[in-house]
């Protein structure tokens, strides 16, 4: 199973990116620039980081442009020195959602998280929250904690969508998790964490239906979904490719519970 794919940086870049952000803090005499300078910035990259992430009586110009080279540091970090990637994590999490704050453009943060449009920056970010929420690294499973914690009315649209296709989702995510073990040189370590979410899933589904299952089904649902939209990046083609009419299947099953679940497409 391949490693998520680092941005390259190197040596010599990240030295720059921690050294502009230095720059601009003298620059606009940031009362907390002792704090900063007391150990060498250089030698202490993490430490840079933090800094930009809690000192923050300076310029909003300053902030924004410190939250892309702080990016740019971590990647550094990431590649060049020791560090915990529990840490690492977390410090993406808080540049990525103080940089929003600030309104960066998403495709401006793109670039040292290696991602190649906005959507996958949110994408990322949206996992970061999941995961401090407790649900895993998936956004949908995020953006479905904060819509809604209720289950479906026995006579709404979502409930009577599992009425009818309930077997057939489960079927079709038990073949995903399934394909794994043929398939785990082709993917990932974000795809691993979406198969083993769904894996947890289909294995809580209890039958026969009734809604006290409508929630694991729910669960369900929004990784089919999750896995679904990731398979259209180029670095799963093969992985779709070996999918072949499973991928078409699922993708047909997300679309029809996410209509009954939101109501739109």
């Amino acid at each position: 199973m391949a490693k998520r794919v680092l941005p390259q940086i190197s040596k010599t870049a990240g030295q720059e990116a921690i050294e502009r952000i230095v720059q601009r803090r003298r620059e606009v005499r940031d009362p907390d620039l002792v704090a900063l300078e007391t150990k060498d910035p250089a030698e202490h990259p993490l430490a840079v980081i933090q800094h930009v992430l809690s000192c923050r009586r300076v310029p909003d110009w300053v902030t924004s442009n410190d939250v892309l080279d702080g990016l740019w540091v971590l990647a550094y970090i990431r590649l060049h020195c020791p560090h915990r990637p529990d840490e690492a994590e977390r410090l993406e999490h808080e540049l990525l959602e103080l940089g929003r704050a600030m309104q960066i453009a998403m495709i401006r943060m793109a670039p040292p998280l290696n991602v190649r449009s906005r959507q996958a920056v949110e994408h990322r970010l949206l996992r970061h929250r999941a995961a401090r929420l407790g649900l895993g690294r998936s956004e949908r499973l995020e953006r479905a904690h904060r819509l809604s914690r209720t289950p479906p009315e026995s006579t709404s649209a979502e409930a009577l969508w599992y009425d009818r296709h309930a077997l057939a989702l489960w079927e079709a995510a038990a073949q995903l998790v399934a394909s794994r073990s043929q398939l785990d040189h082709l993917i990932d370590d974000e795809m691993a964490e979406c198969l083993i979410g769904l894996r947890r899933a289909v294995r809580e589904m209890q039958w026969p239906l009734s809604p006290a299952h409508y929630s694991t089904l729910r669960e369900i649902g929004w990784w089919v979904q999750e896995i679904v939209d990731s398979l259209d990046e180029p670095r799963y083609a093969s992985f779709r490719e070996q999918l072949g009419e499973l991928h078409a299947t699922a993708a047909t099953l997300a679309a029809g519970h996410h209509r009954a679940r939101f109501g739109d497409t």
